[in-house]
Order: C-alpha cells, then sequence, then structure tokens
C-alpha cells in the first residue's frame, strides 16, 4: 500500500500506520486521495503542502485537474510568482460577469476585469513567516526593519522596542477567517490584504501610561529648571487668569456665598487661600485621598466629581492621573487625561478662582488641603477652553476622561428583567470595574420636590462605592459629591428597620459625608442609568488609538481600519468624537465590524456599536476569532456637509494589529448593506421584493429595497411625513425611487435631529412592479405636476448623498 495523508493534518503517514503520528486521526479507509500522489515529502503545516501541490513532479497533472482556482485569486495576494512553470500556465477561461454599477470601485480602479490578471491566478507560494527580524517603536508602533536604529516615523531609539519575527504567528487570512471565496468576484474593492505586518500594533497599557509619563518628565525639569534659576513661580499664559478662562456661568444676582455663583474672582495659589482646614494641613497633592475629600464649589460639573470619587477609591489609577505627585514650591503640575479618546498630558499652574470676599476656592476643593481635585478641574477646564465647558454632563464622560478606559452604560429605563440587570450590576462590582450612576436625568418624568423630600437630586451625578446581595436584600452604597443631602427612604442611613446583623456589618463606624445606601428596587425606580468603566490595566490589556475623520464628501483622504487578530481575543473599540463637549456639537457615531474576505472586499458584519447623538459610542466587549476585520467608522448625518475628527480607541486582551485603508463610497455603503442584510427587518411585500428596515439601537431609520426580480423594475415610495424631531438623508420625507432588476438601494435613512427631545418614526412604504424605470406618478410633484421619467424623486443634488444611495447589482454584495 502507498503512504496514506491524514484526513484532518494532510501528514503522510507510512502505509504500516493505522493512525496519524501527528494528532492521533484514524486511517480512514474505502476512499482513494489524490494527496499522496501528488506529495512526495513530509508535510509541517499547510503552507508547504500547498507548496508541493505545485512544486512536486506531478504539478502539470495537478493543475490539470485543479486549474488554478485550486487557490483563491484573492488568497495570497501582493506575490509576484518566481515559478517559471507556474507563472507560465494559463488560467482557463470564465464566464464573464455582469459589467460593475456606476461608481463601482475595485482596487483603485473604476473598472472590474472579467478575468484577473495572470499574476494573480499564479501567485507564488512562498513561506509566509519572512525570517527578517523588525523591531516596533515603543512611541508610535510603527515597524521598523532590523538595520535601523531609529523609527523612521517619529525618531524614537529602538532601545526597548519590542522585536518580532516579520509574519511571527500568523495564519494567512484565508485560514483564519475560514472564507472559501474562488469566485474572484469583487464587491467593495477596498483591500489588498498581503502578507506585509500592519504598521500600528497595540500596546499595554501599562507601558503606555509609563512612556508618556517619561516624555513628560523632561519638560517638567526644564520648567521646574527655569523657575529655579529666575527666583519665579510658574504662570500659565496658554490659560489666563481672568475672565474668559472661567467662561458664562450664568452668574445669579444674590450675593457671593457658598452655593452662588461669585460676581468677581482672584486668582490665587494654595498658600493665598482660606480654606476650611485651615493651616491644620500642609499643602499636598495626595494624603490618604477618600472620595469623602471632595467637595463641589458653584460649578455644575458633578459628573466629572463622581468620577473623581470613583477614581478616590482606587489610588494606583489616580497616580496614574496626576503624574507630579509632590507639592510642587514652582506651581508646575502634570496632569494625564483622556481627551475626546487620545491621552493627553496637560500642563497647569496652580493659580485657582478664589471668591474675592473669602479667598476661599470658587470650585472644587479636596479637604485636608489636598490639591488632586482642583488640579484635575482646572486641567480638565483648560484642556476644553473654560470652566464654563465643564458645565453639565454624565459621570460617564468623567471616567472615559480620567481612565481612558472602556465605558459602558446598563439603563435602568429599558424593558429588561431587573434580575438580569441586577445580575450586571453586581457582576461589575466584582470585577472591580468602576461605576457610577445617573439620577432623574432619563426619559422618565421627574418631579423635582418629590426627588428633594427624598434626599435626591434630579439630573445629578452619584458614585457607586458597593453592591452588595445579603440573602434576599438587594443594596447599593452611593455618595453624593455635594457631601450632604441624602437618601432619607428605605435602607437609609436612619431607617428604622436594619436588621440588626446587616446594621453591624454595613453602619459600622461614622458613616462618610455624603454616602448612603439604597435599595436596589428604590434605585431602579429614581436613577436612570448606570455608567461603568472598564479598569483592567493589570490584566495585560493592549490599546490602540486612532485617528479617524468621518462625514463629509467622499475623497481619497478618507480611511478605514484594517484590524489583524493573531489568536481569539477580547475586543472593545469605541469611537470618540473630539469637541463634542456639549449636546449641540454632537452628531450621529456608529462603528461596524466586518470580516474581510479572501479576496479583500468586505465581508458579513460581525458586530456594531449602537447609532447615538453621543460624543462617543461602543461596541462592548465582543470575542473576535484570529483573522482580518475591517472596521469602517460611520457619522451618517455629517455626508455631504462637513468632516468630523474622531479617535478610535481598541482595547484587546491579546495585542492587536492595525492599519489604515482606503475608505471608498463603494466600501461604505456596502458596510450599511451588509448591516441592513444582517439585522434588517423584511416588511411584508411582493414576490420578489425585500424591503429591510433598522430602527433599533440605530436613533432613527435605514431603509434598504432588494429586487431580486430578473426583468422587472421595483418603484418605491416612502412616505415618513409622520415622524418627529428628524432628520432625511434625502433632504425631504417623502421620495420615491426606481430599482433595476436584480439590484438594491438604500433608500432612506432617518436620524434624531435634536437629542435633548424624543423623536418618533414612522414610514409608510408602497411597491409596484414595471418594466419602465421611470417613476411615472409616483414622482414627487413639483410645480403641480410630477416628473414622471425620474428614477429619483426628488433628484439627489449632493455627489456623496448620491452615492450613499447609489443602486448596487445584487451579484457584487
Amino acid at each position: 500500500m502507498p503512504p496514506w495523508s491524514c484526513q484532518n493534518c494532510t501528514l503522510v503517514n507510512a502505509e504500516a500506520n493505522t493512525m496519524c503520528a501527528a494528532c492521533g486521526s484514524a486511517k480512514e479507509r474505502g476512499r482513494s486521495s489524490l494527496l499522496p500522489k501528488m506529495i512526495i515529502k513530509p508535510i509541517s503545516d499547510v503552507t508547504n503542502a500547498v507548496l508541493d501541490l505545485f512544486n512536486g513532479p506531478t504539478n502539470a497533472v495537478s493543475r490539470q485537474r485543479f486549474p488554478a482556482t485550486i487557490i483563491s485569486p484573492g488568497l495570497f495576494p501582493g506575490r509576484s510568482s518566481s515559478n517559471p512553470e507556474l507563472a507560465s500556465s494559463t488560467t482557463p477561461p470564465r464566464p464573464p460577469r455582469p459589467a460593475a454599477p456606476p461608481g463601482w470601485i475595485v482596487n483603485g480602479d473604476s473598472s472590474t476585469h472579467s478575468n484577473p490578471p495572470a499574476s494573480v491566478a499564479t501567485t507564488e507560494l512562498s513561506s509566509l513567516a519572512s525570517q527578517s527580524q523588525t523591531w516596533i517603536c515603543r512611541k508610535c508602533s510603527h515597524e521598523n526593519s532590523e538595520q535601523s536604529t531609529t523609527c523612521s516615523q517619529c525618531s524614537e531609539c529602538n532601545l526597548g522596542s519590542k522585536r518580532r519575527q516579520r509574519g511571527q504567528n500568523r495564519v494567512h487570512t484565508s485560514v483564519l477567517n475560514g472564507v472559501n471565496n474562488t469566485s474572484g468576484t469583487a464587491s467593495s474593492g477596498i483591500m489588498s490584504v498581503d502578507d506585509k505586518m500592519p504598521s500600528l500594533c497595540s500596546e499595554v497599557m501599562t507601558d503606555v501610561e509609563r512612556r508618556d509619563r517619561e516624555n513628560a518628565a523632561a519638560a517638567y525639569n526644564r520648567i521646574v529648571s527655569f523657575c529655579a534659576q529666575h527666583k519665579t513661580t510658574f504662570v500659565d499664559d496658554s490659560f489666563p487668569h481672568n475672565d474668559k478662562s472661567i467662561g458664562d456661568l450664568h452668574p445669579s444676582e444674590l450675593g457671593p456665598v457658598v452655593g452662588v455663583i461669585p460676581r468677581s474672582y482672584v486668582w490665587l495659589r494654595p498658600e493665598y487661600m482660606f480654606t476650611k482646614d485651615g493651616r491644620a494641613w500642609p499643602w499636598t497633592v495626595f494624603r490618604d485621598p477618600r472620595s469623602s475629600d471632595i467637595e463641589q464649589g458653584v460649578l455644575g460639573d458633578c459628573w466629572l466629581l463622581s468620577a473623581m470619587a470613583l477614581i478616590a477609591e482606587r489610588p494606583d489609577v489616580l497616580e496614574h492621573i496626576l503624574l507630579t505627585k509632590e507639592y510642587s514650591h514652582c506651581g508646575v503640575y502634570q496632569i494625564r487625561l483622556c481627551i475626546d479618546g487620545q491621552w493627553k498630558i496637560v500642563l497647569v499652574d496652580d493659580y485657582f478662582p478664589c471668591r474675592l470676599e473669602t479667598r476661599s476656592i470658587a470650585f472644587a476643593d479636596g479637604r485636608k488641603n489636598q490639591l488632586w481635585v482642583p488640579l484635575i478641574e482646572k486641567a480638565l477646564a483648560k484642556q476644553l477652553g473654560s470652566y464654563s465647558r465643564l458645565l453639565a454632563g454624565r459621570t460617564i464622560e468623567g471616567l472615559a476622561t480620567l481612565t481612558g478606559a472602556p465605558v459602558e452604560v446598563i439603563s435602568l429605563e429599558d424593558d429588561v428583567d431587573p434580575d438580569v440587570r441586577w445580575a450586571r450590576i453586581l457582576s461589575a462590582r466584582e470585577a472591580g470595574f468602576v461605576m457610577g450612576c445617573s439620577c432623574g436625568a432619563g426619559r422618565r418624568p421627574v418631579n423635582d420636590e418629590q426627588y428633594r423630600r427624598h434626599g435626591l437630586l434630579s439630573k445629578h451625578a452619584y458614585s457607586i462605592l458597593d453592591v452588595v446581595q445579603e440573602g434576599e436584600h438587594r443594596l447599593l452604597k452611593l455618595r453624593n459629591p455635594w457631601g450632604t443631602f441624602v437618601w432619607k427612604g428605605k435602607w437609609s442611613n436612619n431607617w428604622p428597620g436594619w436588621p440588626k446583623d446587616l446594621k453591624r456589618k454595613l453602619l459600622s463606624g461614622e458613616p462618610s459625608t455624603g454616602t448612603f445606601w439604597i435599595g436596589y428596587d428604590d434605585f431602579a425606580s429614581h436613577f436612570d442609568s448606570v455608567d461603568i468603566a472598564k479598569l483592567r490595566i493589570y490584566q495585560g490589556w493592549a490599546e490602540l488609538r486612532i485617528p479617524i475623520q468621518m462625514g463629509g464628501t467622499f475623497s481619497n483622504a478618507d480611511k478605514a481600519v484594517r484590524i489583524l487578530i493573531e489568536e481569539p481575543t477580547e475586543i472593545c473599540l469605541t469611537l470618540f468624537q473630539s469637541g463634542a463637549r456639549t449636546a449641540h456639537d454632537q452628531v450621529d457615531l456608529m462603528i461596524c465590524v466586518h470580516m474581510v474576505s479572501t479576496s479583500g472586499t468586505i465581508g458579513e458584519l460581525v458586530c456594531r456599536s449602537p447609532r447615538k447623538l453621543e460624543a462617543f459610542v461602543s461596541t462592548g466587549d465582543v470575542f473576535l476569532r484570529p483573522g482580518y476585520y475591517i472596521v469602517i467608522c460611520h457619522s451618517l448625518s455629517t455626508l455631504g456637509s462637513r468632516k468630523i475628527q474622531g479617535f478610535l480607541a481598541i482595547h484587546s486582551s491579546k495585542p492587536t494589529f492595525a492599519d489604515m485603508v482606503p475608505c471608498s463610497s463603494a466600501l461604505y455603503t456596502d458596510s450599511l448593506v451588509q448591516l441592513a442584510l444582517k439585522e434588517g427587518r423584511l416588511h411584508s411585500s411582493l414576490n420578489g421584493i425585500y424591503p429591510r428596515y433598522i430602527t433599533e439601537n440605530f436613533s432613527g431609520l435605514l431603509l434598504m429595497v432588494d429586487n431580486v426580480l430578473e426583468d422587472m423594475y421595483v418603484h418605491v415610495k416612502v412616505e415618513c411625513s409622520n415622524s418627529i424631531n428628524v432628520l432625511s438623508s434625502r433632504g425631504t420625507l417623502d421620495v420615491a425611487d426606481s430599482i433595476p432588476p436584480l439590484s438594491r438601494q438604500i433608500v432612506m435613512i432617518l436620524t434624531h435631529f435634536e437629542p435633548t427631545q424624543t423623536y418618533l418614526v414612522h414610514h409608510q412604504l408602497l411597491v409596484r412592479v414595471s418594466h419602465r424605470h421611470a417613476l411615472g406618478d409616483f414622482a414627487i410633484y413639483q410645480n403641480g405636476y410630477p416628473v414622471g421619467t425620474a428614477s429619483h424623486s426628488p433628484a439627489f443634488d449632493c455627489p456623496a448623498i448620491e452615492q450613499l444611495h447609489i443602486r448596487k447589482a445584487l451579484f457584487y454584495t
């Protein structure tokens, strides 16, 4: 008997063996295999097996029986053949493909080919893992050659940078994603998946913090040396001590007392300020920081102070924020904050706005003469432009700014099983995540006076210090950043119904200022959301932050992010909009993560974030298998108008590699098509017509119609005039389109308009089939008459919007 090939791992075994020497699989009987006839040496991996298929003595026979399509044309793109015999082989003719629809882009070309170039079909199958060593820059993550001593991108020295074999631990995307596409058809044609290592690499979060600290130390030492040499203190002229830095706080006509906004301010250093603790404590940055050390001033930034109170329970995290940990006699401090998804070192002096009459600090204060509270508040105010920019917000914003960690919101207003919601909150606490909550700021109607009678403040942020379940009792420990005014109902500090054992366990000792216990049922009925920061600093999680732009008109500068996962990874992606501090600055954001097919085209939607009008959105934690993925960042309401700048933050449990790839209009719309195919709900319609719509987690509506009829046009008329507080991508709420045979079109996208008010989506769909492309009486009336010859009504007046709603052949998607 001849040697036999294992059907599981392809190892060639001796004829006497009844089990595979590599994987232990039993020898399969009763079937002949072509593989032993084509392979004459042992197989060490899949790559060598495929190489032997072509390089063995029977390769001519194998090419006749399996002509070129044995390997997908897109399997190993970017390589040229060095095998003369293989390069000279011809590919059998294939049936011509239908012409690409207008505007279709294939690998940067406006046309497609009925057959791929011979060099693509006859790619050389050399080893994927090149042995040349490279090093990853610790500053910018760029991959450099072994010979270079400095990074070619940022000139950073290669000392301490990570080295790796090019292609180390890598399997090609066709194997990783498990996609087998031998048709060679193109879809959006946006990527050439080659074996070059992506230029960006995630970095362990502790390494990122250490690098930032080392880089900031040089600037700090220069300023300190200058001040010492000239016997002066540091004055930050980039954040001047004037009304511009204060901003418009809507001053009251009342006198300058605690809780009332002063008419005027004086900027003072700590030694000239009056505090409640007087001179009992010398000034310092930290002194055993606790949440009870935080006192809110006249500034409405409880969202930030609640987040700071949570961080106070984690001194290790607080030390990563305050890079200057000792009191500076020359008044220079460095604060590390994550602003709009990007880590920044903010330099501030220690002059703080004080009340003119009392010389007491006007805004946030730290008890026991600690400076970390006002320093963080001032650093963020400087970065945003003024103290007034800190007015109003949610705890989740503060947590994202202070920790840079992925954040999650658990809504207390959604129709979700209370037990499931409680389990999520309790699980987050047990995982050591940092949590806050929002009171009376959601969709439910709120009676401010009733809330106050119960000791709660509506539209206010609180810290969650603890979550416990004792028997049947579910309790949460909260803190009001005011330091006073606490819950007065069941399970409050003075409630007489406390069981003795629980009271000894949970109320032992003097209660901290502003803290109280509340039952889960009362909590869920008075609060609207729980905000969670998933801090995983010491679990080895890595991060990668990439600048991105969205919206505007389509151009060659538009980019998508291609990521490479080398082993099963838990990952979270967050998209931040730059400069979106208030609701009026925020636009719709959405992240879509797709698989990449072997031909380098966009594939199935793997996960996405909700589409929201927020400062940032997140996919939440998802598990990705090894392979290539493409990330599309959407802002649909800004298409055709202005570009939106932002950052994409990628947190992962294992190293993640990424690079930027061109994002054509075809890729952009294909992402939405894949979204509609996966999540769209089908309308009942005529045979051969498939309308799909999405409203859930979309802040509006997406409507797509497929025409699978072979010889009939579909006329679609959509009426959304009864919708409230939405904007249409078509500029009007009533539209009509003619969709050719075997084509599809995104007909309408609605977007929530005013984020502070609720919205309503109502759409009515009318469809019919026709032998003519013209809409006829389905067209929208203009000047009293329908434009009957039109195929889109109204006509598109913006190229970007036209590309968004372009008709696509079903064959290509």
